[in-house]
């Protein structure tokens, strides 16, 4: 044993001999080596850093956005959705995970020719694949539901929601609903006249 651990100890003692020989001839050679093996470590840091972004997009792209056929509803680049919310003058969005009955009557709905000519604005959709706990917060939303949002210079003025609370009859009410939507003025004046009438 001690004696495999002697040429080990000499092995290693003759290659830092070796090795501080060939960097006294030429330092260059070795600080270029240890600058590509440092750019390179950067790179890979860097790659691991901004892929997952793009591969989380890319598959929203091709699972979620090819489904839609309609040119009223548009995806958003996904890893820029916030972004273009707050930049955006005026955009209404939808919110949803991407399955389920209800999303499948959407789906419908916004895949039909006759009804897209109804739709008087594009929707953007927001679907809830990443992140989730973290969207629901930010925006005050349920996964269980979804969500149509209007957003008047990055802040949020009306809302319509898919369940008991909202849309009930989705093949009915959504396109009238997605209308009024940029509205908000329209749904408070509603509020006050029910408030006024039922004193």
């Amino acid at each position: 044993m001690f004696i495999i651990w002697g040429e080990i100890k000499e092995k290693i003692q003759e290659s830092w001999t070796q090795f501080g020989d060939a960097f006294a001839e030429n330092p260059i050679k070795y600080f270029w080596r240890a600058g590509g093996l440092l750019f390179l470590s950067l790179l890979l840091a860097g790659s691991m850093i901004f892929l997952p972004e793009k591969i989380k997009a890319d598959q929203v792209d091709s699972l979620v956005y090819s489904t839609i056929t309609s040119d009223k509803v548009k995806g958003f680049d996904y890893s820029n959705a916030k972004q273009t919310i707050a930049d955006s003058k005026a955009i209404s969005v939808m919110f949803c995970v991407p399955k389920g009955e209800t999303y499948e009557q959407v789906l419908s709905i916004f895949n039909d020719s006759k009804k897209m000519e109804e739709l008087n604005r594009q929707i953007y959709f927001y679907p809830l694949v990443y992140d989730v706990a973290e969207e629901e917060k930010e925006y005050g939303i349920n996964r269980e539901q979804i969500t149509f949002i209007f957003f008047d210079g990055g802040k949020e003025t009306n809302r319509v929601v898919i369940g008991k609370e909202g849309i009930t009859d989705v093949s009915k009410e959504l396109v009238p609903e997605l209308n009024r939507l940029p509205l908000a003025n329209i749904k408070k004046l509603e509020l006050e006249m029910t408030t006024d009438s039922t004193q």
